[in-house]
Formats: structure tokens, C-alpha cells, sequence
């Protein structure tokens, strides 16, 4: 028994970092009990893109702490012990830094806070932590904005281009034509779902259910909900599964590229390619910025101005909160004045 103890640092292997942790840049620089922190997420089913912003702003705070210290500090070395000395004088100067020293948007500051505020969560949850130092901290107010969306006019005349080669060379034409179905199907899967970017590219035919008319979705959290399939979607889904010859069946992705899934990255360049091309001809795309996430709002607001009460588009949504989906209830309102207003003025 005694020689089992004196060579177990001879005989236990290193034990070889989680499979999650792969696309996550930072992530073998950070102490012990962050990592421990970010695989808890991985266990909750966290997207690698919040894992991956969760990283990315930790890494953010230690910087911070070198350059105040004047130390040649090592995250990993960092203990848990030492860093629950912190209390909210440090919060508040890593606030400040981040406003003054980096001139950080107060979204970014808020977010790379919010990172904070939730690991300090977690540790409470798990009782080595009694009070959570970013909770009293004043957070910058950021002011609110409207969402941007198309109007059902903008919409129609832009999926009225969209097909065309209008603003193409011969080249770009020809070579549009392999793909010119699939992209009018994600912009049409895009703007009749509000389903998130990440939600989208991560369908599979098993989740259309043509008979019923449905599409299930699993949102943020491992939450599943179900999305009406709007005709035009119907239409597009049927259309394109018969122009590249595909079965319509199992868990294979709907938009996929060399037998993997079509990644948000790849969508969001597929998107601002064709916005690209389009904007001489569609003076509305100059001033507003479409995105994959801006047809979600596009969604919404088409809900909102056509009367469907916000508990409802939350649902459709998937929004955590309420809160969220109120600004959608705002803009219908707006839009419902705005049409009375020239119905008036068309007397």
C-alpha cells in the first residue's frame, strides 16, 4: 500500500483535456476552478460559442489584473482561494479599465461583466462564495435601440432579386448556380422561422414535419420548441430537396456542405454576399445592415404588426424572458400609427 501512494505520480497518466475543449482558444491558460466552470457548462449543454465568449473575456480579466498588479502573472497559476479575495472595489476598477483604458462599448463591458457576474454565481452555487461582488456594481447604460428589420415590402422586393443574377458578372452567374437554391432557402428559413443562426444550421430533416406542418427547434439550454412551417418555407424546403436530389430523411443536416453541417460562419458569408450585391439595387440595404439575426427581428416584427400577442412570439422565439420579446410589441404598435397615419394622408 505505501509504494502505491509514493509512485502515483509515476503511475496515473495525465488525464487528456475534455472533447469540448477543443475549439475553445485559452481555454489550457485558465486556473483550475475556471476550467472546471466552463466544462460545468459543457455539461448543461452550453453552445461553443458562449463557452468560447466566456473564455475569450476571463482571459480579458486576467490581462487586466497583470497590467494593475505590475506582475508577470500566469492565469493558470492563479488559485481559487486568491481570486475569492476579490470584492467589488476590484470589479468596479476592472469597470472602469474596460471603459477608459480599453474605451469599450458599455455592450462589451456589460457582457465581459456578465461573464463574471456568472462564475461568481457558480461559485456560490457550489458554497465556497457567500456574496457575488459584481451584483452592486453600476453597470454602463447602453441605449436602446429598435431592432432592424425589413418591411414586408423590403422583404418581397429583396426574395424578388434574390434569385436573379442582377449585379453578377458572367462568372459569378454561372457559379451561383449550384448554390441559388440553397440560398433562397435559408433566406426564406431565416425570415419565416426567427429560428437563431445556430438553431438553423443545426436542423436536421427529422425535425420538418411536413404533415403537420411543423418545425421542431432545440433552442438555448437544450430547449425544445415548435415553429409553424409557413408555406413559403413548405415551398422552398420541398423545392430544394428535389433540385439536389436529397431523401428528406433521419438526422442528416438539412444544409450541409461536403457531409458536414453548413456552419453559421459560412450562412452569415453566403448572406452578406448577396446584401453585397443587391445594395445598388435595393436603396433600403445601404441603411439597414442585414444579418441572419436581423431576419429573426424581421420575423418578429412581421408577428407584432400583424396583431400576435408577445407571449406568443416569446414562445416562437424562445426568448428566456418576456422582457425581450416587449420591444417587438413596441415596433407593432409603431407600425399599426404609421400606417393609419398615411392611410390618413391619403385622403
Amino acid at each position: 500500500m505505501m509504494s502505491l501512494f509514493k509512485n502515483l505520480g509515476k503511475t496515473v497518466k495525465p488525464t487528456p483535456l475534455p472533447a469540448h475543449t477543443m475549439d475553445l482558444p485559452g481555454y489550457v491558460r485558465m486556473p483550475d476552478f475556471i476550467r472546471s466552470y466552463i466544462d460545468h457548462l459543457a455539461s448543461k449543454n452550453f453552445s461553443k460559442a458562449t463557452m468560447r465568449r466566456y473564455v475569450y473575456d476571463f482571459d480579458s480579466f486576467f490581462q487586466f489584473v497583470a497590467e494593475a498588479s505590475g506582475e508577470a502573472i500566469q492565469a493558470r497559476d492563479i488559485t481559487q482561494d486568491a481570486f475569492l479575495e476579490i470584492d467589488g472595489s476590484g470589479i468596479a476598477a476592472y469597470a472602469e479599465y474596460l471603459a477608459l483604458t480599453k474605451q469599450n462599448a458599455p455592450s462589451v463591458i456589460n457582457r465581459k461583466l456578465s461573464a463574471l457576474q456568472s462564475l461568481f454565481r457558480h461559485l456560490i452555487d457550489i458554497g465556497v462564495l457567500s456574496e457575488n461582488p459584481v451584483a452592486k456594481i453600476n453597470r454602463p447604460k447602453q441605449a436602446k435601440r429598435d431592432p432592424v428589420y425589413l418591411t414586408k415590402r423590403e422583404w418581397d422586393e429583396l426574395m424578388q432579386l434574390l434569385p436573379s443574377n442582377v449585379e453578377m458578372n458572367a462568372r459569378e452567374a454561372a457559379h451561383y448556380e449550384r448554390d441559388r437554391v440553397r440560398d433562397v432557402t435559408l433566406f426564406q428559413l431565416l425570415g419565416y422561422s426567427g429560428m437563431r443562426l445556430s438553431e438553423m444550421t443545426q436542423l436536421t430533416w427529422s425535425a420538418i414535419d411536413f404533415h403537420e406542418g411543423t418545425i421542431r427547434v432545440i433552442g438555448k439550454g437544450n430547449k425544445e420548441r415548435v415553429i409553424p412551417l409557413a408555406k413559403p418555407v413548405r415551398v422552398a424546403l420541398r423545392k430544394y430537396a428535389a433540385h439536389y436530389s436529397l431523401t428528406m430523411r433521419g438526422a442528416e443536416p438539412i444544409f450541409q456542405k461536403q457531409g458536414k453541417s453548413l456552419s453559421p460562419r459560412a450562412v452569415q458569408h453566403i448572406l452578406k454576399r448577396h446584401v453585397d450585391r443587391l445594395r445598388p439595387v435595393l436603396p433600403f440595404l445601404e441603411r439597414k445592415q442585414i444579418t441572419p439575426h436581423k431576419l429573426r427581428h424581421t420575423f418578429a416584427t412581421r408577428l407584432a404588426t400583424g396583431g400576435v400577442d408577445v407571449l406568443t412570439i416569446q414562445q416562437l422565439l424562445g426568448h428566456e424572458s418576456v422582457a425581450t420579446t416587449q420591444v417587438y410589441a413596441h415596433i407593432g404598435d409603431q407600425e399599426k400609427k404609421r400606417a393609419i397615419e398615411l392611410f390618413d394622408s391619403e385622403r
